[in-house]
């Protein structure tokens, strides 16, 4: 009796067939397989099946006749997905057993029955079918995991294919009534939109809305400059903040060139070592720490995970289960150079119990080093590694003991506060390393009663400050609290909307475009940037997965959701075209490429109906002079030295090349 363990990607079904026996790697059609005995080890290549619409050719909305095909018939760019089915299909013929070994989340659920219903021709719940769950990739996990098979997650498998049919109904209807709006009102741009996208846009515009809108007001510091023992110091004035200079002045006018220790009050807390990272948790601390964005780290982390360096990543877990052995991690780590001091230090403690955090995940514990010791890690891959060791190392760490003090000065009847905070235990901020956050700020040793040398008092005019704009990563927490998205699908999310240029910088701002998609949306068609709808379906699919719920009627639900939003969308298409158009030229028109050659206006980047690049005027259509530029990704890096138009690099499947717009340019006429 023959069977066939599918993965997830090609070097997982390595491991997998080196784990579980003696394997012989054979190819065909230029894809690796393994045999093991009357094993066969096969890989996908992620998502070799797809949603498309049965009815093709036709750009209509709404549109929910769909079905699953093979993902090379829906995307050239998937073309390389073909070889790795047509392995599947042909070894899966002699198979008596099936076995889902893809990763053992959602998103991994989805990928191994559509390739066991639709490749193999085979019921993906029936007997026949067993499940491989294992949360990290060592020869011991895998092993385990090929010993106790269980049978496929109903629940995953519904949920999963829930989420993948309603992103398509969204993304799909929504983002083609936007184009065909826009295009319709002549502003020829592909325009995106999802489930999760409208609602993640819509918060950062109300973010930048309070920015615009914020209206700074004036107040005043007053700060005493003091030495003792040849130390400087400063203590604020107890105000914190004047509202009115003159009274600030009038402190100031007060103070004189000697200060009284007036008060000392000492306090010393207990800081409990940092929980386990989740994702998210990791995605936050990398950005904080390496300025690592969430997407490179979640892809970091996951070839970490592939190669059996850490457990599974898109986890929400901050728990360490009892059940793992985290002295045998520990003692395989302690043959790495740079973890001596710390493995030494745990491994002598007389029990290892992790500080776990309050989340948790069905399928994952929290994302932790599993032993193996990696070679030679470059870059990010060994900043990452490095960091969930020590955050691993940390969570097993005596509480750290800080000590904060607050002096209380006089100065001829004028009260400033000095504070500072020092580590008098460091605890498991030794484990942690440089990554602990807390900073040292000593103040000179000071005695109630002595009188201190006062160098100056300053008077320090200040504006109230804006709301902070969203980072890459305080944008990915601020998902995870509404609940919008998945672990594993946020950053992916946020990178959408950058590569559609409704976002931009690092420090996170709306363009003009994406401020328009909001406020256009939100006055003709609200529900597609409803965060209460989103949130609703978020929890619908949660239910789905726990058997609570059953799949067609959140379906049902989804679709009568989008056939009134579909339905408004139509009643005010020509208005909303109108308006989004009116903004795509006004953000293009500020990108100013150089003055027309044929009137006076100016040269704009312009995105045709096609889908590819040309330079055009701003006067369009009055003035339809155009310059035509190759396929490619297309920027602008620069300006000509002999003309002064702009430079633009096209980057292609070819080497990046650079070019002045200008056909006239003295650099190409030679004149």
């Amino acid at each position: 009796m023959s069977k066939l363990i599918v993965t997830e990607k090609p070097n997982v079904a390595e491991r997998i067939a080196g784990s579980i026996g003696n394997a012989k790697k054979k190819r065909r059609g230029g894809i690796a397989y393994y045999v093991v005995g009357d094993v066969i080890v096969a890989p996908a290549v992620g998502h070799i099946y797809t949603l498309m619409e049965k009815e093709k050719g036709l750009w209509k909305y709404p549109v929910f006749d769909i079905e699953w095909v093979p993902s090379y018939k829906a995307s050239k760019s998937s073309a390389f997905t073909r070889k790795y089915l047509d392995n599947i299909k042909h070894l899966s013929k002699g198979c008596d057993e099936f076995i889902n070994a893809c990763d053992y989340d959602i998103e991994g659920e989805v990928i191994g029955y559509n390739v066991i219903k639709h490749a193999c021709g085979v019921d993906p719940l029936s007997n026949r079918v067993h499940r491989m769950k294992y949360s990290s990739l060592t020869s011991k996990s895998i092993t385990e995991a090929y010993r106790s098979l269980e049978k496929i997650n109903r629940g995953m498998v519904d949920a999963g294919l829930t989420r993948h049919v309603l992103d398509w109904y969204w993304g799909i209807n929504l983002s083609r009534a936007l184009t065909l709006a826009i295009r319709r009102a002549r502003g020829y741009t592909t325009l995106s939109i999802g489930r999760v996208q409208g609602p993640a846009l819509k918060f950062l515009a109300l973010r930048d809305r309070k920015i615009n809108a914020f209206k700074p007001e004036p107040y005043w510091e007053l700060v005493m400059v003091l030495l003792k023992n040849r130390i400087k110091f400063t203590a604020l004035h107890v105000e914190d903040r004047f509202l009115d200079e003159k009274k600030a002045l009038e402190s100031k006018k007060k103070c004189g060139v000697k200060a009284l220790v007036k008060k000392i009050s000492r306090r010393k807390s207990k800081k409990k070592p940092p929980y386990p990272f989740d994702l998210t948790t990791l995605q936050t601390e990398a950005y904080r720490v390496f300025k690592i964005s969430p997407k490179d780290t979640l892809q970091i982390a996951q070839e970490l995970y592939t190669s059996a360096f850490i457990s599974y990543p898109r986890t929400s877990s901050q728990q360490l289960p009892s059940d793992i052995d985290y002295a045998d991690i520990i003692k395989k780590l302690s043959s790495m150079k740079e973890y001596e001091k710390e493995t030494k230090h745990l491994l002598s403690m007389k029990t290892l119990k992790p500080k776990n955090g309050r989340k948790k995940d069905p399928a994952h514990p929290a994302i932790h080093p599993t032993g193996e010791i990696p070679g030679n890690l470059g870059g990010g891959n060994k900043k990452i590694f490095d960091l969930i060791c020590r955050r691993f190392f940390a969570s097993f760490g005596d509480y750290a003991i800080r000590e904060s003090i607050k002096v209380e000065f006089d100065n001829n009847g004028e009260v400033f506060i000095s504070k500072g905070a020092s580590t008098v235990e460091p605890g498991w901020q030794t484990l942690y390393g440089n990554y602990t956050r807390f900073k040292e700020e000593e103040l000179p040793p000071l005695e109630k009663g002595e009188l201190l040398d006062v160098k100056d008092v300053l008077l320090q005019g200040k504006e109230t400050q804006p709301p902070k704009r969203y980072t890459p990563s305080s944008i990915i927490r601020e998902m995870e609290k509404k609940n919008l998205g998945t672990k594993a699908t946020r950053s992916q999310i946020i990178d959408i909307l950058f590569r559609r240029g409704y976002l931009k910088g690092k420090s996170i701002e709306v363009t003009p475009l994406g401020l328009s998609v909001v406020d256009t949306m939100e006055k003709y068609c609200p529900n597609v940037l409803s965060e209460k709808l989103t949130r609703k379906f978020e929890s619908e699919m949660e239910k789905i997965r726990s058997g609570e719920l059953d799949k067609g009627r959140v379906l049902e639900e989804g679709r009568d959701a989008l056939l009134e939003i579909t339905d408004e969308f139509k009643r005010s298409e020509g208005e909303i075209g109108a308006e989004l158009a009116k903004s795509f030229r006004s953000a293009n028109q500020r990108e100013n490429l150089g003055p027309c050659l044929e009137c006076d206006g100016s040269l704009v980047l312009r995105k045709s109906k096609y889908g590819g690049f040309f330079v055009g005027c701003s006067n369009y259509p009055k003035c339809t002079f155009k310059i035509s530029i190759p396929k490619g990704r297309v920027r602008r890096t620069g300006k000509c030295p002999s003309c002064g138009y702009a430079v633009l690099t096209l980057t292609s499947s070819k080497k990046p090349f650079s070019f002045c717009i200008n056909p006239k340019c003295k650099s190409k006429t030679g004149n």
